[in-house]
């Protein structure tokens, strides 16, 4: 499997606090069957975590490289972020601030989880329109997609893809997020299933109950496309496998 959104470097975000913390989670990735994960702190969030492209953010990045290679964790490790959605993204991309994930035409985007879904549609139109292919984190938190959930199918038909959280498919993030996961999962809606993992012992980077899941509620075919092919294809900037989207009316 390959983990598109994890919060894997240490002393960025909300995510690993330590450089011991950062080896734990890529232990339990290795153990559950993990080989890859993109790493992706919090980006553009000003006054809170900005974590802009730069040559620190990739010595980060290769201190963690290192440090895991040397602990003989069979792990790679990717460059990405996770890009908080306001207005100027495109202008950020164009100006080289933002990166994509391992230098694809692919952006793990983010929004404030009360954000109007008219201004989120509109900002991953612009980004898609500048040649870069949004790919939206776990829009099944975004309170206001779950009273209208019709925009995903639409993103889905336009070629957006859309990151699901493995905490939502057992109501970790409430049971509204977890009914909005499953009804994506249901009209093959999800581009791809990712840990977002923020730590070492809660919201972790083993994804092997997502499969588990995913296999037993589903199909071996669906958590292979979802955990593991788009996963290698963002990685290789290729086209995703969508399968067959269904509108939700």
């Amino acid at each position: 499997m390959i983990d598109i959104h994890a919060h894997i470097l240490p002393g960025l975000d909300d995510g690993s606090d330590s450089p011991e913390t950062s080896l734990m989670m890529a232990y339990a990735a290795v153990e559950s069957g993990v080989t890859a994960i993109i790493a992706t702190p919090h980006c553009n969030q000003r006054g809170l975590y900005e974590n802009y492209a730069s040559p620190e953010l990739t010595g980060r990045l290769e201190r963690l490289r290192g440090e895991i290679k040397a602990a003989g964790i069979p792990l790679e490790v990717y460059q990405g972020m996770e890009v908080f959605g306001t207005r100027d993204v495109p202008r950020l991309l164009r100006e080289g601030k933002l990166l994509t994930l391992n230098g694809s035409r692919y952006l793990l985007i983010e929004f404030a989880f009360r954000e109007d879904p008219l201004y989120m549609d509109r900002l991953v139109h612009a980004i898609l329109e500048d040649g870069v292919i949004p790919i939206v984190a776990h829009p099944e938190r975004y309170v206001h997609l779950q009273d209208i959930p019709d925009i995903l199918y639409d993103w889905v038909s336009d070629g957006i893809g859309v990151q699901i959280n493995k905490g939502s498919l057992f109501g970790k993030f409430g049971r509204h997020a977890q009914q909005l996961a499953m009804a994506l999962l249901w009209n093959d809606l999800v581009s791809c299933v990712a840990s977002d993992a923020h730590g070492a012992e809660m919201r972790t980077t083993d994804l092997v109950d997502a499969q588990d899941f995913l296999t037993m509620e589903f199909s071996g075919e669906l958590a292979e496309r979802l955990l593991t092919e788009n996963p290698r294809r963002i990685l290789s900037d290729e086209p995703l496998l969508q399968g067959r989207p269904a509108p939700f009316s």
